[in-house]
């Protein structure tokens, strides 16, 4: 019995049935490893690392009301770092700058963050492939990934040589190999962060990590950790001269150690393992979500389960046409253990046949720039090479799964009534065959009704309110030189028709999931707030409503406009009054607005927009963001082009780039729309091998009924009437698969909304819609195949039944 003889008679045989199965094994297989890569992309992060499981990252909450955050001071991440047990101890800005090189004429855009010079990257285990990865004290200088290196100096080694950023020349300490995707660290330039802040106790805006020795237990270190490091702080703070002496006096010794005491009873300190951060949710960038990871699990398991039953079906609808052709080789010797092992073995090479078209479909699409965009990491073969493995077992077990039972039916019968009559599906067939296609409709259904939900989710994220008119804005991040020409530029642009207002702020407001945290405290009050400084005419810019006191005004500085929640919560404001004693003016009050992600419940946190002014000085220029508002119906994108041609004139001739707030809130959320768009194209799949199971088995169905259909026909029943028969058991099995589909869909699409903080109700009409769009598809599909049956002369039917 030739195995590829027998698969090639079966294609000639059933052609549609067969190559569309195979089409659906195929999509079922590629969309399994795709989404596999996914899944282990999320589960790697941090841990390709080396020594992740020694390295923590420090965690603070300043006072009971605050959340918990990686914000901390340096004074404290510097003393933290000479714990005994910790090996290493780095430190670094928490907010990333961004710089311009210069490349054959051409300015490139980089990330830059300033990072402590001792240990710098070398806490994190990373690689120096020239020059040295930490500085000496104050030393100048960058740190370059390998790729900046490569494309710059067409070399990795390249320490020694300098970059041009238009203004000076950056000399390269050292060149590291770039880190993985999947990893916290980014492959930016490091520069020395040298004695900034070193001493400044109110500055938090600085992240820390500990490496601690291979000997410590880490576990226990972290349980005893928040009393060490105050031990390790007070030594630091009480000092000693080069003779081993204090410097300090008993009764100054006494008053810094009851400050330190008091601080540490109003706040916290912990410590987290790196390998675990991604799906904390405390940092921006833990941007993890394990629901969203169960369901990319679930969804591979689930299309796999779909492929087999749909494999399954086909399989066993064959098979009462396939009983005479098998059977015969019975009466010819061969023993229904090896016919059966034949048969599987007949699934195993289809599926594996599958597989290999699959790994070559996968292998096409990876070259394209669209699955780039809906999946992070590789998905090339060459990366994922135990993937590769797992997959074609996966297409191994596949075939001996679904070949199994339709064997066992095929040489069920004996030789003699096989080869002499006409077979049929059995009940107990067709009751498991109409059992595997419910549940194949009713995983459909719950994928179907689970993408409405995401997709309901996503339309509120853009259409929600937010507090301030976010239409027709764009905005820009100016360079130095432009910095200093902002009122050029606001009269520049403001000259421009279709350019309303300009402002000035130092954040991009509802870009981010985190900004300027501050705490002020005397003996009678404290107040924990988000500050923005912003210039006079940010409020009217952003379209933000003053409801009590007034707007900022051109001879504003160092005062304060708060939101409703911050007048709610520090009830003892009154408007011109410091905020505390001896501190900034208050000087009105606005709306409450979404100035942070709806992952996280920010309606009700006091925030603070601040016009800067001498108080501040120390600063340096807070207002780098450029926010221009367009007039309704004008050509945004023409006047776009002509803002950035401006800017561009108005500085050194660098492109600068112009954007619309539309576009990095689509980044804000650039995770969920990912997972919106695999799920969704994951979800089409399925629904097409569902439907590619419905076909198939239609084709049989009416095949085996040709008879009934035309005794029907000869005693007067219409094609109507025919079509309607047929129809009615893929109603009955839609209305059971939405039964058991609804609280299934609803479960998991509200596990999935909350992630968010912000999220939209789960409308009832979701699921008769949902219900309706599956049953037009699936009964149209039905009505199609059996529409020539039921047409067919019924004198033709009976004779050749």
């Amino acid at each position: 019995m030739n195995i590829f003889k027998n698969i090639l008679n079966m294609v000639r045989r059933f052609k549609a049935a067969t190559l569309l199965n195979l089409i659906g094994l195929i999509l079922a297989l590629s969309s399994f490893f795709i989404l596999m890569t996914q899944v282990q992309f999320n589960s790697g992060y941090n841990k390709n690392i080396p020594n992740v499981e020694r390295i923590y990252r420090i965690e603070a909450k300043p006072n009971s009301v605050a959340a918990w955050s990686t914000n901390c001071c340096r004074p404290m991440l510097e003393a933290f770092a000479d714990i005994p047990e910790v090996e290493k101890g780095t430190s670094s800005t928490q907010w990333h700058g961004n710089v311009a090189f210069i490349l054959d004429d051409t300015p490139i855009n980089y990330n830059s963050c300033a990072i402590e010079n001792k240990n710098s990257l070398t806490t994190f285990g990373a690689e120096c492939l020239d020059g040295k990865l930490t500085w000496e004290n104050n030393e100048s200088g960058v740190l370059i990934p390998a790729s900046m290196a490569e494309k710059f100096f067409h070399t990795t080694m390249a320490a020694g040589r300098h970059l041009w950023n238009g203004q000076d020349s950056i000399r390269v300490n050292g060149v590291y190999r770039d880190f993985a995707e999947n990893c916290c660290l980014n492959n930016v330039i490091y520069y020395n962060i040298g004695d900034n802040s070193i001493n400044n106790f109110s500055e938090w805006s600085y992240c820390g990590y500990l490496l601690l020795y291979e000997s410590v237990d880490g576990e226990e270190f972290c349980k005893s950790f928040k009393d060490k490091a105050k031990e390790s702080l007070l030594k630091k703070m009480l000092g000693s001269s080069a003779a081993g002496e204090s410097t300090m006096s008993d009764e100054q010794k006494a008053k810094t150690a009851n400050d330190v005491n008091e601080f540490w009873e109003s706040c916290d300190f912990r410590l987290s393992p790196l390998s675990e951060t991604y799906f904390s949710g405390v940092s921006a960038q833990d941007r993890g979500n394990k629901t969203v990871q169960l369901i990319l699990q679930i969804a591979c398991v689930v299309v796999i389960m779909i492929a087999v039953i749909n494999f399954l079906n086909f399989l066993l609808a064959a098979g009462p046409m396939r009983v005479r052709s098998v059977n015969t080789r019975r009466v010819l010797g061969i023993s229904r253990g090896r016919l059966r092992m034949l048969l599987i073995a007949e699934s195993v090479v289809m599926a594996l046949l599958a597989y290999g078209l699959s790994i070559l479909l996968v292998h096409c699409v990876s070259k394209t720039d669209f699955l780039a965009k809906i999946t992070e990491g590789s998905i090339a073969l060459g990366d994922n090479m135990m993937l590769t493995v797992w997959t074609a077992l996966i297409a191994i077990a596949t075939g001996v799964i679904a070949g199994t039972y339709p064997a066992c039916f095929i040489t069920s019968f004996q030789p003699a009534l096989a080869i002499k009559g006409s077979i049929g599906l059995t009940p107990k067939g067709r009751k498991l065959r109409t059992t595997l296609v419910t549940l194949q409709m009713t995983l459909s259904l719950i994928l179907i009704i689970f993408i409405s939900i995401l997709m309901l989710q996503s339309h509120f994220i853009y259409n929600s309110d937010y507090g301030y008119d976010k239409e027709e804005l764009c905005y820009a991040y100016l360079n130095s030189e432009l910095k200093g020409k902002r009122e050029a530029i606001r009269a520049e642009l403001g000259a421009m028709s279709g350019v309303e207002n300009v402002a000035f702020s130092r954040f991009m407001l509802g870009t981010s999931s985190s900004y300027m945290q501050w705490g002020r405290s005397n003996d009678e009050h404290t107040a924990n707030f988000t500050c923005m400084p912003v210039d006079w005419q940010y409020l009217q810019t952003m379209g933000i409503k003053v409801i009590e006191g007034r707007d900022f005004k051109s001879t504003d500085g160092d005062c304060f406009i708060i939101n409703e929640a911050a007048r709610k919560e520090f009830d003892w404001v009154e408007m011109g009054e410091d905020l505390i004693m001896k501190d900034i003016p208050v000087v009105g009050v606005c709306e409450n607005v979404r100035f942070a992600s709806v992952r996280q419940d920010r309606n009700a946190d006091p925030l603070a927009f601040m016009v800067v002014g001498h108080y501040f000085d120390g600063w340096g220029d807070q207002l780098g963001v450029m926010n221009v508002r367009l007039a309704a119906g004008t050509d945004k994108f023409a006047l776009r082009r002509e803002i950035q041609k401006k800017l561009s004139s108005m500085g050194d001739g660098s492109e600068v780039e112009v954007r619309f707030l539309d576009q990095d809130l689509e980044y804000l959320y650039k995770d969920e729309f990912r997972f919106i768009t695999q799920v969704m194209l994951f979800a089409l799949v399925s629904l097409v091998i569902t439907l590619i199971g419905v076909f198939s088995l239609t084709m049989f169905e009416t095949q085996y009924r040709k008879k009934e259909i035309g005794i029907r026909k000869v005693m007067g029943s219409s094609t109507t009437e025919i079509l309607a028969l047929i129809c009615r058991k893929y109603v009955y099995i839609l209305l059971g698969s939405m039964v058991v589909a609804i609280p299934i869909a609803w479960y998991v699409g509200n596990e999935w909304l909350q992630s968010f903080a912000e999220r939209t109700p789960i409308y009832w009409w979701l699921f008769a819609l949902s219900f309706v769009a599956v049953g037009l598809v699936t009964l149209i599909t039905v009505i199609i195949q059996s529409w020539r049956t039921a047409n067919e002369n019924p004198v033709e039917s009976i004779k050749t039944e």
